[in-house]
């Protein structure tokens, strides 16, 4: 009886531990800061959508293999890529949507951004 009722004891306690540990929207809930290399290559960019929450503080670390501008709508930044070098882009996604990513000069579209709803 006593090593059932220590048994039962351990397990409560074990998943107890594991639900504060593991419940839902603890760790997810609030803004994260999201980093993603991003390679564009014969004018499409790797991954092909980028997508992150609400306030999310978001950087793109951009490699090209020609010089392109790379504009984001919405957002309305840039920046310039030069072969065999990476820049950062950087900001905060405040704004909720799906926004192009294109070459600023040809207009063409490399990729996109989804920002979600938080």
């Amino acid at each position: 009886m006593n090593r059932t009722l220590v048994v039962i004891t351990l397990v409560l306690l074990g998943l107890g531990g594991l639900f504060l540990v593991l419940r839902p929207g603890m760790s997810s809930d609030g803004p994260q800061e999201r980093a993603y290399d991003v390679e564009i290559k014969d004018g499409a960019m790797s991954p092909a959508e980028i997508i992150v929450r609400q306030g999310d503080q978001v950087t793109l670390r951009l490699s090209s293999d020609a010089p392109v501008e790379v504009h984001l709508h919405g957002y309305d930044l840039e920046e310039e890529v030069e072969p065999d070098e990476k820049n950062e882009l950087s900001f905060e996604a405040e704004l909720t949507g799906r926004f192009e990513i294109e070459d600023h000069e040809t207009e063409a579209e490399l990729g996109a951004l989804l920002v979600e709803p938080r």
